[in-house]
């Protein structure tokens, strides 16, 4: 089975920015995803323009910050001050407008690309990009782009209209409770018994310890850097060897 492991949230802090080059000179992770609007999103461009980071992908952001456009453009995505919806108040909407959500999309992605850099898949900030609301324009967006997207079934079953390549699964288990060692190497001999074959993606988080900004960005703190410490561990390196997974990047499938 070949493995990808996406660290999700690059640009987020620079101690997550720093843990993602610590992450890829390892050789596990592969892979990555960067916010556009956060507010070390120009410390992450300068690491990929050194080449720290080869394999980058966009992480569409719809419930953290603001928009790329003015808010006034796309005001059924924004609160009275401007500010993403949060999770709840997507989750809880019908329908936010197609048009607005694809012109976001367009505007985070063709600022990834004015930045310099070369995409190799896109996913969202806490999936929201496939919640119910946003789902069809996500889908349309990505078809337009034509490069590999995070699956669209993790939130609501069905992949239906997407022509873009994704992987044969996906899991968000590497995750709180699910962020040890033995739950990891469990989940993946899970997978790689049901697609020997084919392509895993598990999503990750993780920053370097002393990250006094992410507090104050996340909910999800400390867990980032037991994931940290267990994605640079040789012991994981030297068990996914024995197993024959093989870990990959988008930029490969």
């Amino acid at each position: 089975m070949k493995l990808i492991v996406n660290i999700d949230d690059l640009g987020l802090t620079e101690k997550v920015n720093e843990s993602v080059v610590a992450c890829f000179k390892v050789g596990v992770v592969q892979s990555t995803t960067i916010m556009i609007n956060q507010p070390a999103t120009d410390h992450a461009i300068a690491l990929i323009k050194q080449g720290l980071v080869p394999n980058v992908g966009l992480h569409l952001t719809l419930t953290s910050g603001k928009p790329i456009l003015d808010p006034s453009l796309v005001p059924d995505l924004v609160d009275s001050d401007g500010y993403f919806l949060k999770q709840d108040k997507v989750l809880a909407s019908e329908v936010l407008s197609f048009d607005q959500a694809y012109s976001e999309f367009k505007a985070q992605y063709d600022k990834a690309i004015n930045a310099g850099i070369k995409l190799t898949h896109i996913d969202s900030h806490h999936f929201a990009a496939v919640f119910p609301p946003y789902k069809a324009a996500f889908i349309a967006f990505a078809n337009e782009t034509g490069i590999p997207v995070r699956r669209v079934d993790h939130v609501v079953s069905g992949c239906e209209g997407l022509k873009v390549l994704t992987t044969d699964a996906f899991s968000a288990r590497f995750y709180a409770d699910g962020v040890t060692l033995e739950r990891l190497q469990a989940l993946i001999l899970e997978f790689s018994t049901q697609i020997p074959n084919g392509t895993l993606e598990l999503m990750s988080h993780t920053t370097l310890a002393g990250d006094t900004l992410l507090p104050t960005l996340s909910r999800y703190v400390d867990m980032r850097v037991d994931e940290f410490n267990i994605l640079t561990s040789q012991e994981l390196k030297d068990w996914l060897e024995v197993n024959k997974i093989e870990c990959i990047g988008f930029d490969s499938i």
